[in-house]
């Protein structure tokens, strides 16, 4: 997937979201992984999902502990005097820790752990980040104020708040900053457009604060008077929820619409129903203290039993727990989990040492193929997989194995082409990502020209088995589906990768494999398992590259591809309304003898490439792992526009997306910016030779992507371009062992 443009900052939240099922990914008892050494009293604990490194604040030893989430191998950076609390930007991979005795914040560049220095006000305490306007927001307890940090400029100014600032909270959706104000027991909400103030009274001794973006609902935790008081975004109005004694810390699911209240003294959690505001309490273990959940499977995770070191594990959909010791002496205060690797990370300060928790991730998962089938398709009356259409900075969020495509809830990853039709011009890209995370800085098409246009695209699944999807500028939104993947089962497939080689090409000769041309509304069947591709007739689904080059400059209006034997099913798989040559990705599973079916609306001519196949594990197989989409490669920023073959090559390994060096596969989405026109690109694995085919084609000089899965051996990829062009790169998975 691959965004390409520099970031705009108008949208990272979703703003519309449908009613999900609980999460989709497996999940098994958490065990304790390891127990890695960091500096004097650890105090604070933030993770940034998309490079898996986890940011240790040790207070005592003025500095920050990076862990790496891959290897648990870890690196230190100097801080100012008594570091207390971090903050991760994912967006733009800083990290920002305050320091109470420096009255400043140290800012640290994630990519190569350089640090600056940025003045904030006396004895800041908290810290929180607002990834759409690229704000950092500092609570200064002892000055009663807020820092406004500009997150490009490191430049600052400064909001009013309450006396004594002791947490808060941002509303990316709104651009609104909560602030609990322990000292005047009150909450300063701050306009992030005008840094205006305006105070709302809460509880006495506010101490902690969270939001519910979509519901534009915060909560904030009353430590004395043991109570919630939970905001109306829109109107500032408070209503009071009992809670336990001694409330201390508070998260929310915004997908199923329920608060944790951690009450530290009653030895409680307090749910909170966020439509009806009552309550549930869940006895947790004494001493509970610091929160988090993990929305991709909706479990919620909380420190207690200080001395003895315990972490309690709540499963939201039952509310039933769980426990796992950390060992006594640890006294556990900061907690904090990755939601895509689902790993939980405890800072214990007593013992100097973080705990690493490991539940069930998605790991290696394996293919299942599915017969092409019509997920969503916006231009259809109104529902769950039909309308409306997105609208200009809008998301939406579709829960696969909901629909009609039989797709079941144990799926990890999908398998789909996404097509758009713009409804009013231009499509400055489009964004398709699991629910529940972060929308990542990657897209997944463009149509600048507001054509109709696919792309094949690999997406793990979120919270319910859904996906969401962003657009920039209004368009409708298609989603196909031709396959799964799954924790391994008896029917499970792996992936065997080949050279790129050419199966189909519709300019030779006459053959069964050759010529004619595509004829306009005619289905024609071709045999693979014919070709010269080395393909054995144990492949059960081809992962192809098709691409069409009109015929007398006609336009197409739809390809397909399915298994041979099969009805023709109502999906797509490219589009070529401009009647230039386009190509796309696609995962087809075998037909009748191993061959595909391809029908054509108009008449075209037609390339079709294969580099891999999907079979019954066996030697030499691999399984596919989810990643966070992670950007490889942006020539706009590295080197500049290139023709010919690009020197040097594309280190993927040693890139900032830590693709493991056991991969033998990456899954990329590639996108060109042409110069003027570009005739192709090809990738292809370093010291291999270039292979005979193309990955994408932009003869008509457009902005233009394609899903591509090339082998590796060395960490590298090589590139290839027919005219001069910028290319980006991205990856979403990894093949290995």
């Amino acid at each position: 997937m691959k965004r390409t443009h520099r970031e705009s900052p108008r949208q990272r939240i979703v703003i519309a979201f449908l009613v999900l099922l609980t999460a989709s990914l497996p999940t098994a008892a958490q065990t304790l992984a390891t127990t890695v050494t960091v500096g004097a009293y650890p105090i604070a604990i933030a993770v940034n999902p998309a490079t898996n490194k986890i940011y240790v604040v040790n207070q005592n030893s003025n500095n920050l502990t990076i862990i790496d989430g891959a290897t648990y191998d870890t690196n230190t950076v100097l801080t100012g005097n008594v570091p207390n609390a971090v903050a991760v930007n994912a967006v733009t991979n800083k990290i920002y820790v305050a320091n109470w005795a420096s009255a400043s914040v140290t800012v640290v560049d994630g990519a190569t752990n350089l640090t600056a220095t940025v003045s904030a006000g006396d004895h800041p305490f908290a810290l929180a980040v607002n990834e759409v306007t690229n704000r950092i927001y500092v609570a200064n307890y002892s000055s009663s104020n807020v820092t406004v940090i500009d997150g490009a400029t490191d430049r600052t100014t400064t909001a009013t708040a309450g006396r004594n600032p002791f947490a808060l909270a941002v509303n990316a959706a709104t651009n609104k900053i909560y602030v609990a104000d322990s000292g005047s027991n009150d909450v300063a909400i701050i306009d992030g457009a005008t840094h205006l103030t305006t105070i709302v009274a809460a509880g006495t001794y506010p101490r902690a604060a969270a939001i519910d973006p979509f519901a534009n609902k915060i909560y904030v935790v009353n430590y004395n008077s043991g109570n919630v008081s939970v905001i109306d975004g829109a109107t500032n109005l408070v209503t009071t929820v009992a809670a336990g004694t001694y409330p201390t810390a508070v998260t929310v699911n915004p997908i199923t619409g329920q608060a944790y209240v951690t009450n530290s003294g009653s030895g409680t959690v307090t749910v909170i129903d966020e439509t009806t505001l009552a309550t549930t309490t869940v006895v947790a273990g004494s001493s509970p203290t610091a929160i988090d959940i993990n929305l991709m499977t909706n479990k919620v995770y909380l420190t207690n039993n200080i001395w003895y070191g315990t972490v309690t594990m709540i499963d939201g959909a039952s509310d039933s727990i769980t426990s796992l010791s950390l060992g006594s002496g640890t006294w556990p205060s900061a907690i904090v989990v990755d939601p895509l690797t689902n790993v939980v990370y405890v800072a214990n300060p007593v013992a100097d040492s973080v705990s690493i928790i490991a539940g069930a991730s998605s790991g290696a998962v394996q293919f299942l193929p599915v017969t092409p089938c019509r997920v969503a398709d916006t231009r259809q009356p109104s529902g769950p997989f039909g309308g409306p259409y997105l609208g200009s900075g809008t998301s939406r969020s579709f829960a696969v194995p909901q629909s009609s495509c039989n797709i079941p809830s144990t799926a990890v990853a999908y398998s789909l082409n996404v097509t758009v039709a713009p409804s009013q011009g231009a499509l400055e890209y489009l964004t398709i990502w699991p629910t529940g995370l972060p929308q990542p800085v990657v897209s997944t098409l463009n149509s600048l020209d507001g054509r109709v246009k696919a792309n094949a695209a690999i997406v793990p699944a979120g919270a319910g088995g859904a996906v969401s999807v962003y657009a920039t500028d209004s368009t409708n939104v298609i989603l196909d589906i031709n396959g799964y993947f799954q924790l391994p089962a008896s029917d499970t497939l792996q992936f065997y990768p080949l050279a790129t080689c050419r199966v189909v090409d519709t300019r030779n000769a006459r053959g069964e494999l050759g010529g004619p041309s595509l004829q306009g509304g005619q289905k024609r069947d071709f045999p693979v398992l014919s070709s010269n591709c080395q393909i054995p007739s144990s492949a059960l689904a081809y992962s192809m590259n098709f691409t069409v080059i009109p015929v007398g400059g006609q336009p197409l209006g739809y390809l397909t591809v399915w298994p041979a034997g099969l009805n023709q099913p109502v999906v797509s798989t490219l589009n070529n309304p401009t009647a230039t040559i386009v190509a796309n990705a696609a995962i087809v599973p075998t037909g009748t003898g191993g061959a595909i079916a391809v029908y054509a609306d108009q008449n075209t001519h037609l390339v079709v490439d294969i580099n891999g196949y999907f079979a019954a594990p066996a030697s030499g197989g691999l399984s596919l792992y989810p990643a966070a989409p992670c950007r490889v490669l942006d020539t706009r920023s590295t080197g500049g526009a290139f023709s010919g073959q690009r020197n040097p090559p594309v280190n993927v390994a040693a890139s900032a997306c830590n693709v493991p060096s056991a991969a033998q596969g990456y899954v990329f989405n590639a996108t060109v910016i042409p110069v003027r026109s570009l005739g192709y690109l090809t990738l292809w694995a370093d010291d291999d030779r270039q292979p005979t085919a193309s990955t994408l084609n932009a003869v008509d000089g457009a902005v233009t992507s394609n899903m591509a899965i090339v082998g590796n051996q060395d960490g590298k990829t090589d590139a290839y371009a027919y005219g001069a062009t910028q290319l980006l790169m991205d990856i979403s998975s990894y093949f290995a062992q």
